[in-house]
């Protein structure tokens, strides 16, 4: 923990406008300041007069548009009673600040506890939340040709030196999600649906965090993207099949919890597993691609590779088994 009147660094070693910071944000006054680990984003804890708030640094190509609608977003649910971070405001009177070409803004600290994995009802709280959110942004525009994924293995699939089994399974996966694709719901999606979004009080949600990846999208990609973080099963740091497998009865909790209050509709039901296996196969092709084009990966990015071939694998040998978890937790 440091003070303001102290020097505070950056993940790349470039010290903070701490000053600057507080004088934008008083806040009653900052007793301490201190980084909060993960994400893109640096992220600052500040404990001040006002209570505890965080400051977040936008990733450096963050568009001024994205994050304003991003802000825009969170006081619209804010109104509507679902329970985004509350933003506040800048001495400016402007809901960020943009110092050396970098975009900040503050939120209200939301007191709870985290996601507890070894518990079924924050799991099951997970999915309700989910469909919450879904409902309260069911009538904002969210006009959008195709998602970003299947865009991305599009151009990929098509890019000289792919492997020709990897090139033809691209091919086939981004010809099954496109003739879903019509049928699929839109919503103004969170993007980032993971257990370390949620605060807790108990078993009920206090707090969702974490919008910055929310945009127009297929409603289903949030499930998507929930599925293989709550079911992800953890063995031990540097084994092969850590964070490799899903536990289906704790993906079925999560889906049982969904559709009780919003039912997905059958194209949904179908484009989930395909999305999984997009994301998956996304990531891989991401990295490989940025090596054919002369990039020199690291040795975490060849392990992370591995990870999603070995991902796919299990994806490829529990296709039915899915299958059925799927559309008996969803009602299908």
């Amino acid at each position: 923990m440091t003070s303001t009147t102290g020097v505070l660094l950056d993940r790349a070693g470039v010290e903070l406008p701490l000053s600057e910071l507080a004088a934008l944000w008083p806040l009653g006054g900052w007793d301490s300041v201190s980084p909060v680990q993960g994400g893109k984003n640096e992220h600052l804890r500040v404990a001040a007069a006002d209570g505890v708030h965080f400051l977040r640094r936008s990733y450096r190509a963050k568009p001024h548009e994205e994050l304003a609608r991003q802000l825009g977003l969170m006081r619209l649910l804010r109104e509507r009673g679902f329970p985004a971070p509350e933003v506040v405001s800048a001495s400016s009177g402007m809901d960020h600040a943009e110092l050396d070409s970098r975009l900040w803004i503050a939120t209200r600290g939301v007191e709870g506890t985290p996601f507890t994995d070894a518990s079924p009802a924050h799991v099951r709280a997970m999915g309700r939340t989910l469909a919450r959110y879904h409902q309260t942004v069911a009538d904002l525009p969210a006009a959008v040709t195709e998602p970003a994924v299947l865009v991305e293995l599009r151009t990929r699939a098509h890019e000289d030196g792919v492997d020709p089994a990897l090139r033809a399974r691209t091919a086939h996966l981004v010809a099954q999600l496109t003739a879903v694709l019509p049928h699929l719901p839109r919503a103004v999606v969170h993007g980032g649906a993971r257990r370390g979004s949620l605060v807790f009080n108990g078993n009920e949600v206090a707090g969702v965090l974490d919008f910055d990846s929310s945009h127009a999208d297929v409603r289903v990609l949030d499930l998507a993207v929930a599925v293989h973080d709550v079911g992800k099963v953890y063995t031990r740091p540097g084994e092969a099949d850590n964070k490799v497998a899903l536990d289906l009865s704790r993906v079925t909790e999560l889906l049982a919890a969904y559709s009780r209050d919003l039912r997905p509709t059958e194209a949904e039901i179908e484009a989930l597993p395909l999305l999984l296996e997009a994301k998956r196969l996304k990531r891989g092709l991401g990295r490989l691609s940025r090596s054919r084009q002369g990039e020199s990966l690291s040795g975490n990015d060849y392990t992370k590779i591995r990870l999603e071939d070995l991902r796919i694998a299990w994806l490829d040998g529990h296709r039915n088994e899915m299958a059925a978890a799927f559309r008996k937790a969803l009602g299908g």
